[in-house]
């Protein structure tokens, strides 16, 4: 599982004419021009956002800015192809880095988390975009989110906090990448992991394929740590046994979560029914109808296919390519 990794880095640049140096930059490398919610919700790791004023504009703002760019080079590639660019240095007057950008992964309901971070960093509460402001090359800003970070944020809806500290990035992705097991282990309700278990029932005997079509989703989704697989053998009725492929799971996420991804996708896009995936946490077993605990009755398909549909809009594209080609496989060998 990922639990932190870094996000774009921002840069502030003071250019003679930000529309000359823009269309400059963008014959030799990828530019986008867009706004600040836009470009946040696109930046990824390794990429970067720059903030153009005119050399006369003495403030380093991001809402004073004339131009926002989004590039897909690292800082020191795009700084070195400045430098290295006559037409584009001879532009810049000043360059001002802002401050580093993490994302974190917390549990549901990780309030204690974020609490404990801050006081460990004496850091404060923030937006994004006042972080930027206020922030500099020594300064880290921290969002937190319950969703997978996988390398860019779907929407900043998903991010529900934002801390500033005043350390370096480098510093604090290091301290926050050995710690994170720690912190998340602090914030989950019993202090407790998971330590689940699926076996998968498939009598059409393609457990290959319907293995690598769970792990495609697990992955991405980020849901757990695979401890264990084996072959075992489930008895469901006195003196009768079924061969099931189990796998040992270890998450922070709850049983209930993990069982809706699995019932989410014991359906084929198509509505047939693939496989069957029991889950288990020790000795209980986990059912379906927990997933809403409404007390209502519900169709079995019809509340499948409205988790796999919310599932499949998390997914990335090459995750959701991935998984569409291995059921594409399935169908037709089933």
């Amino acid at each position: 599982m990922n639990f932190v990794r870094s996000g774009p880095r921002y840069l502030f640049l003071k250019v003679e004419s930000p529309e000359l140096f823009s269309d400059t930059l963008s014959q030799k490398t990828e530019v986008r021009k867009l706004d600040f919610q836009t470009a946040i919700e696109l930046a990824a790791e390794e990429s970067v956002i720059l903030f153009l004023s005119d050399y006369q504009n003495k403030s380093f703002r991001v809402g004073d800015s004339d131009l926002i760019l989004y590039v897909t080079l690292n800082s020191t590639a795009l700084l070195t192809m400045i430098l290295n660019e006559e037409k584009l240095a001879q532009l810049v007057k000043k360059v001002t880095a802002g401050p580093g950008q993490l994302v974190m992964r917390i549990p549901e309901s990780g309030e204690e988390v974020i609490k404990e971070i801050i006081a460990n960093y004496q850091a404060e509460e923030i937006s994004i975009l006042a972080g930027i402001d206020r922030g500099n090359a020594d300064s880290t800003i921290i969002s937190f989110t319950e969703q997978p970070i996988k390398s860019r944020l779907k929407s900043l809806n998903k991010v529900r906090d934002n801390i500033l500290i005043n350390k370096e990035a480098t510093l604090v992705f290091e301290e926050l990448r050995r710690d994170a097991v720690r912190y998340i282990t602090r914030g989950l309700a019993d202090h407790q992991w998971s330590e689940l278990k699926i076996n998968i029932y498939d009598s059409d005997e393609l457990y290959e394929l319907e293995y690598r079509r769970l792990m495609t989703i697990l992955s991405d989704l980020e849901a757990g740590i695979i401890l264990g697989e084996s072959w075992t053998k489930d008895h469901a009725f006195a003196l009768f046994s079924i061969t099931a492929y189990q796998i040992r799971l270890f998450t922070f996420l709850s049983p209930i979560e993990i069982k809706k991804i699995l019932f989410a996708f014991e359906y084929s896009s198509q509505g047939e029914r693939l496989v069957d995936y029991d889950l288990f946490n020790k000795s209980t077993k986990i059912n379906w109808s927990e997933i809403l605990n409404d007390g209502q009755r519900h169709d079995r398909k019809e509340l499948a296919f409205k988790f796999r549909e919310e599932i499949m809009q998390e997914l990335s594209e090459e995750a959701k390519q991935e998984y569409l080609e291995i059921e594409a496989e399935i169908l037709k060998k089933s």
